[in-house]
């Protein structure tokens, strides 16, 4: 059996079934292996339940992220603001054993090939685990056991690359160098380098375009490419407000913010 190469890469769905569902459907046309996902299914949105159904089913790893963890950590919560917490109290209410079950059985990360490790937020404790520019990804650059990390948490798709191992020795940010995808434009990866890659966000764009946001690691051909995906937004506006969540959280899906 030949090894799996091309794998699809979601993040931060946040319970929005609608993105979720336009974005698996998109990934069925573009011929790839199997799907990895990076955490935060849950969280904001009014469909958690069935996302969570849908990752076990169409995924082949999922990492926990920090909002999978307060559903299931209720000390967490406290770590979120108002809105955000108001969500994740929601959802734990909402969800049934079964799903807490899947999203306890997670792991904070994980490997799907050799090549490749994944995590939500950041591969190291830091100042932040918001890996958005290129200071940060220096210091997370120490973290990197594999070639390529696979990372999400910030909802605005990136690209980090940095020299090969350099023995556990921080890197300045001058030695890392910040890519910011565009649609279906691959990015290449030089085997002789590493990098932090980051798909965006499915269910909560936060880079100004409300389109959902996935990609495709191609490890065969050392190539990253986010793809953006238009979906039914209004009904995921409805779906929020119907659910009683904060305002907020169904507006801000009409802007990417």
């Amino acid at each position: 059996m030949p090894t799996m190469s091309r794998f699809a890469v979601i993040s931060d769905i946040h319970g929005n079934l609608h993105a979720l569902q336009a974005v698996l459907a998109r990934i069925n046309q573009l011929d790839v292996d199997d799907i990895i996902c990076l955490g935060d299914i849950v969280g904001y949105g009014p469909l958690p339940d069935r996302c969570i159904d849908l990752v076990m089913r169409c995924c082949c790893l999922t990492v926990r992220g920090n909002h999978d963890d307060a559903v299931i950590n209720p000390k967490r919560e406290l770590e979120f603001n108002g809105a955000a917490r108001q969500a994740v109290i929601w959802t734990r209410r909402v969800l049934g054993p079964l799903h807490m079950d899947a999203l306890c059985r997670l792991k904070a990360i994980d490997y799907p090939h050799e090549s490749v490790m994944c995590v939500h937020d950041s591969p190291v404790p830091g100042p932040t685990d918001y890996i958005y520019d290129a200071r940060i990804a220096a210091h997370a650059f120490m973290g990197v056991e594999r070639p390529i990390c696979l990372v999400g948490h910030t909802h605005v798709p990136m690209v980090f690359e940095g020299p090969a191992a350099t023995g556990g020795s921080s890197l300045t940010s001058r030695e890392v160098v910040a890519y910011m995808p565009r649609d279906g434009v691959s990015i290449p990866l030089d085997h002789q380098r590493r990098y932090i890659c980051n798909p965006g966000s499915v269910g909560q764009p936060r880079d100004a375009d409300p389109r959902a946001s996935f990609a495709v690691l191609d490890l065969a051909h050392g190539t990253f490419t986010v793809h953006r995906e238009d979906y039914d937004i209004v009904a995921a506006q409805l779906a929020t407000e119907k659910a009683g969540l904060p305002t907020i959280l169904a507006q801000r899906l009409a802007i990417g913010a």
